[in-house]
């Protein structure tokens, strides 16, 4: 009877343990089920990895055996396998979590604590949480496999290992062994491995057919792969030119003068046979847009840039969707490897909140769909700044593994824990942005000026709010909080002077104009702004805030030499003229030259940039009788190929004047802003007066750019 008691007892213990519904499997309730880990030699240190996150969720030190035992105590198995990265499953009573490597180990782990219990990436330092009474599992429990097989969003976050295991993502310094334009760093270039271009070597590109560069980068990737068994990827890719060899090897495999897929992809492919572990690579870019009629090994992908697609909008909306699908569909006939670049910033203005996670979504879903496997997010290096980037880097690394989340709950989720006083003002703010630019079909470059955030999304009113909300509860917040929020509140103070730059002089401008002596009044504000954008950039050590170079401390001194203690005086302010010269599609208002909006040396704001014809205006003399000096500020930037005009001519009546603008080789050579001035004198009875601005005879199709025609 004794016996039968027991028994009924252990099967009743097992249903509980088991069975708590017919799909559940009971991991841990305190004081019934304690389970232990079970670790192979290779696994033990994965297991000390998860005996500290269970103790950390329910307060219990779990036991860690290394023979197996036929005890009901419930197990948890950790096992290296071959797998594509980690996995879970429940058999024979036992939880099962299996990678092929330690690493995608620790990220199963991570994997099952996020999902199953209360310890997660923003409450494992919690010291206050309370422990869990029991885990209860699906018995189907496994990884879900919605998102993509690669996952990078390359923000500064992205390069905290803890992080990666979190979110289960990849990072190019961890898993490429070769990775863009750096074949020269990745071996040593040699005469023969270089183009041939009109019958002569060139090293400016290099020789796909060379059997001594295939030589040279077996004996590379071999090494790499000895080195560092984490690297799996390789990028073999032409340099950045449009150069292609056209040697006779090249030329027997199908090269043309703009084709170098068919040499490319055959040493590729050469590659991939003699390394099947590994994995290779190449770009749809310049020379390489156009698949090869070779069929691609199954370890041969390709990576498309979205640079030539629409910036900014739901890409399955626009008249482009078919011709990015088919794009899509042609490298897909060959190979099923097809990885996605793609950009999350503003690379002109790091300051910039570019609100397009949104967005991304939805074309993260349509790439998905459409035969997109990988996706590499290009956000800001490891040293760089980008606003709200932490949020960004959180939001993408959730996207890529499931592309169809609530976007708005991990939005409150991330924003709250990290700011517990602001962060439902924050999540407010950054809710509105984000839905601003989502129902606005207008663009949003990764490249420009703030014109594009205006008419997209950012809003002075709304920015101003958040500022004022963030300064009223400033000393109120713990040391930490405050450390946090000093990044976005530098971004809030730099896109508001933006702001007011850009609107010039007038409503929500840095000035007000008085019409008695045609001149500028600061706003008040402004003094107050540029010294908390001193004090802020100075404690956070945040100098450069563009992929130009741009530092801080130049953009302060520009707003102070140019706009605070240089009041703003023209009697041209707001009259009417009319341009009489063609003007560049993007560049048709012609207000930028009046409205007291003076540039900077970032050429995206406030010029007015004239590349198809010289710039010629005309206006009428009485606006501007009391003038005795003619002013024109030009930008010259050799980089954006923006060069400064030959002279000025101005016709009044039947006189004409020039003035020739100065050309030292600083300025052909440098990036800063040449300020030219012309004495007038306007006879009584003038009545129109043109002015030209005429391009140097050598640089006839670049373009020039000018800020202000100022009469003073």
């Amino acid at each position: 009877m004794y016996k039968k008691a027991i028994f009924f007892i252990v099967v009743v213990h097992l249903f509980l343990v088991c069975c708590a519904s017919s799909k559940d499997f009971t991991l841990y309730r305190k004081g019934e089920v304690v389970p232990k880990i079970f670790a192979f030699k290779n696994t033990w240190s994965a297991a000390k990895d998860f005996q500290q996150l269970f103790q950390k969720a329910t307060g219990e030190k779990l036991e860690i055996i290394s023979q197996k035992s036929n005890s009901l105590t419930p197990i948890v198995e950790l096992t290296i396998q071959e797998a594509e990265d980690f996995g879970l499953k429940i058999e024979n009573e036992k939880l099962i979590i299996f990678g092929r490597s330690e690493n995608e180990l620790l990220r199963g782990i991570r994997y099952l604590f996020s999902h199953y219990t209360n310890v997660n990436q923003f409450s494992i330092n919690d010291p206050s949480l309370s422990p869990q009474r029991e885990i209860i599992l699906p018995d189907n429990i496994s990884k879900a496999e919605e998102g993509f097989t690669y996952r990078e969003p390359y923000f500064a976050q992205n390069f905290d290992p803890a992080f990666r295991l979190w979110n289960n993502t990849q990072t190019l310094e961890e898993v490429w062994g070769l990775w863009g334009h750096h074949m020269g760093k990745f071996i040593t270039v040699t005469p023969q491995m270089m183009a041939i271009i009109n019958g002569k070597r060139n090293d400016e590109q290099l020789n796909f057919s060379s059997s001594a560069l295939q030589k040279a980068l077996e004996k590379a990737i071999k090494e790499k792969s000895e080195s560092d068994p984490m690297v799996k990827k390789f990028m073999i890719m032409p340099y950045d030119n449009d150069l292609v060899c056209q040697c006779d090897q090249c030329l027997a495999l199908g090269n043309t003068k703009t084709n170098a897929s068919p040499a490319v992809f055959h040493l590729i492919n050469q590659l991939a046979s003699k390394f099947p572990e590994l994995e290779f690579f190449s770009t749809a870019y310049v020379s390489t847009e156009t698949p090869p009629k070779e069929a691609l090994g199954t370890n041969v992908g390709i990576m498309l840039s979205s640079m030539p697609f629409p910036k900014g909008i739901v890409i399955e909306n626009t008249k482009q969707a078919e011709k990015i699908k088919n794009t899509i569909s042609n490298w897909k006939s060959i190979t099923k490897n097809i990885y996605l670049w793609d950009y999350a910033i503003n690379f002109d203005n790091y300051f910039e909140f570019y609100p397009t996670v949104s967005i991304a979504q939805k074309n993260l879903n349509f790439y998905k769909a459409n035969g997109i496997t990988g996706v590499f997010m290009h956000g800001s290096d490891e040293g760089s700044f980008a606003a709200f980037g932490d949020l960004k880097c959180y939001l993408y690394a959730q996207l890529l593994n499931k592309p169809n989340l609530d976007l708005k709950a991990q939005i409150r989720l991330f924003l709250e824990n990290k700011y517990p006083k602001l962060g439902k003002d924050l999540a407010e703010y950054y809710f509105k942005i984000e839905e601003k630019a989502l129902e606005n079909n207008k663009s949003l470059d990764i490249y420009g000026g703030i014109k594009q955030s205006k008419n997209k999304y950012l809003k002075i009113d709304d920015l101003n709010k958040i500022i004022n909300k963030i300064n009223a509860i400033y000393k109120d917040l713990g040391p930490e909080e405050q450390v946090a929020i000093n990044p976005i509140l530098l971004s809030c103070i730099f896109q508001k002077l933006e702001l007011l730059r850009t609107n010039g002089i007038g409503r929500e401008g840095y000035a007000s104009f008085n019409p008695e002596n045609s001149g500028s009044v600061l706003n008040p504000e402004v003094t107050a702004l540029i010294k908390a954008l001193k004090k802020l950039g100075a404690a956070l050590k945040i100098e450069v805030y563009n992929e130009s170079g741009f530092t801080l401390s130049h953009y302060i001194s520009l707003w102070e030499t140019n706009l605070i203690s240089k009041p703003y005086k023209n009697f041209f302010y707001q009259k009417p003229f009319q341009v009489l010269s063609r003007l560049d599609e993007d560049y048709s208002d012609g207000s930028l030259l009046n409205d007291g909006a003076l540039g900077f040396d970032d050429y995206y704001n406030n010029w007015r940039i004239c590349t198809v014809d010289n710039l010629s205006i005309e206006l009428n003399a009485e606006e501007v009788k009391a003038a005795k000096t003619l002013q024109l500020h030009f930008l010259s930037d050799e980089k954006h190929k923006i060069y400064l005009p030959e002279k000025v001519v101005v016709s009044i009546g039947n006189e004409k004047f020039e003035v020739m603008v100065p050309k030292d080789q600083e300025s052909l050579n440098s990036r800063r802003i040449v300020e030219v001035n012309m004495p007038i004198t306007l006879p009584k009875l003038a009545q129109k007066i043109k002015i030209e601005v005429k391009k140097s005879q050598e640089f006839q199709k670049r373009a020039i750019a000018c800020d202000e025609i100022i009469f003073k």
